[in-house]
């Protein structure tokens, strides 16, 4: 089968090239209409679709940072956490929790807690002591609300 169009001056064109742009478009079209009817019939299934996010909030705690000048911080953290029942599970382990926050921040430096390192090593720091000692909740990042070094 030749798809071919006799022009007025009596050349032959191939409608080939047209034919293949009109399946591609058919094509794209079916599959934005798949993609965004899947999407609906998800919402309507399950809400809105995305996962529940659990915070725990520890409270604001002061350690003493390693070195000579014996310089403060302050530490508020909110954890996003696996959902519990319990409303505030990470409370039962604040004073396990702030034991090994004081040991592991008297071996910082306080000019180690500048910039975005610094908000980095403590995010870390508690990631690793609520790993440890609360292996109940998981973690899934650690937030720091306040962050004060005086």
């Amino acid at each position: 089968m030749r798809f071919l169009l006799q022009r007025s001056d009596g050349e032959s064109v191939s409608l080939m090239p047209i034919l293949v742009a009109v399946v591609l478009v058919l094509l794209a079209a079916l599959g934005t209409w798949t993609v965004v009817s899947a999407k609906s019939g998800a919402r309507s299934a399950g809400g809105d679709g995305k996962p529940q996010k659990t915070y725990a909030s520890l409270p604001t705690m002061t350690f003493t940072l390693g070195g000579s000048d014996a310089r403060l911080v302050d530490i508020r953290v909110l954890l996003e956490i696996e959902p519990t029942g319990d409303p505030n599970p990470a409370a039962a382990f604040v004073p396990r929790i702030a034991d090994q926050m004081a040991d592991r921040l008297r071996q910082i430096e306080p000019s180690q807690l500048s910039g975005a390192e610094g908000a980095n090593l403590i995010k870390s720091t508690v990631a690793s002591v609520m790993k440890r000692e609360a292996r109940a909740i998981r973690v899934r990042e650690v937030l720091l609300e306040r962050m004060v070094v005086r």
